[in-house]
């Protein structure tokens, strides 16, 4: 991995910088969360002298929370976006923004951190209590959190004071909820399996703050490799995203044998649901060439939906 830059949590507590030298990645956990005013940054961590300012800076409490986190799960090392990728040096970004999706991917553990939730001191079960806040919380809209939630195998979400909300696998039928996204994904299953079009949807309705980061946060969702260049446009990004996309699928345009479907023209469609067993059974079974199989509509619209990229002209 390139640019391998973790932090310490040392024995007496202290939060320094470590860069492995053997090339060997120790077990780490990593940090996903939204970005807010005050977060400390690698120039800031990087000096390592003077922290009298670093930490009380808001983004520090972050910082800290990981930090702790981790040591109950048994682990030294762990890494925060913030202060990992030196921003000033775009070869180093643009290396980092390529690898993200991997870093995420091979972490031991991943701790969300939504600041937008407040768990109140309730019986610890007691869901209702911050569930509100939880669907309506900011890192649901945004761009890079969507790979930070599908890349990781373990996956633990905190509130505001730092108390456990549960697993993305506990909470996988809110987030399905939310989100839209198979239960198939949140649980690991290799994201190629999933359709183009379908991966797309996912990042619909998630923004950035620099618009061709909507593009670029993308790139491990479709496990392409792409040169960033800020000031392109979203429009320019994303047509290179598309080439990058066909190439990995030996040139194929799947978009232009697609058959649109517009179901507003069956409106209870939007009502339907169908078993995610049934469905990956259905995709199995089309996979090794039984392709004769029959279904009640609304089990065919849901495949259409996770598939329609292949399939819609037939069905």
């Amino acid at each position: 991995m390139a640019f391998l830059r973790f932090l310490q949590r040392k024995l007496d507590g202290e939060i320094v910088f470590r860069e492995p030298t053997s090339g060997e990645v120790p077990a780490y956990a990593i940090l996903s969360h939204t970005w807010d005013e005050e977060e400390v940054t690698y120039q800031e961590l990087k000096k390592g002298k003077d922290k009298s300012k670093t930490v009380n800076k808001a983004g520090w409490r972050k910082i800290q929370f990981c930090a702790e986190q981790a040591k109950e799960d048994g682990l030294e090392y762990f890494w925060v976006d913030t202060c990992y990728i030196d921003k000033k040096n775009a070869v180093e970004l643009g290396t980092a923004i390529n690898s993200m999706f991997r870093w995420y991917q091979n972490a031991a553990r991943c701790y969300v951190y939504l600041s937008d939730v407040l768990k109140p001191n309730s019986r610890a079960d007691d869901q209702r209590a911050w569930e509100e806040d939880f669907r309506k919380s900011r890192w649901f809209t945004r761009g890079w959190t969507l790979q930070e939630l599908l890349a990781p195998r373990l996956v633990d979400f905190f509130g505001l004071e730092r108390k456990r909300l549960g697993s993305k696998l506990s909470l996988e039928s809110m987030i399905y909820e939310i989100t839209g996204i198979a239960n198939n994904a949140l649980r690991g299953n290799p994201l190629l399996e999933f359709s183009i079009r379908e991966r797309k949807c996912w990042a619909e309705h998630r923004n950035t703050s620099v618009e061709e980061d909507g593009v670029y946060c993308l790139i491990g969702i479709f496990d392409v490799s792409m040169v960033l260049n800020y000031g392109e446009g979203r429009g320019k990004a994303f047509k290179r995203l598309e080439e990058e996309i066909h190439k990995l699928n030996k040139g194929v345009d799947f978009e232009q044998f697609a058959v649109r479907r517009n179901l507003l023209l069956f409106p209870e469609a939007a009502q339907f649901v169908a078993r995610e067993k049934e469905l990956s059974k259905m995709h199995h079974r089309d996979h090794i060439g039984q392709r004769r199989f029959g279904f009640y509509r609304h089990k065919a619209v849901q495949y259409i939906r996770r598939h329609e990229e292949k399939y819609t002209a037939i069905l």
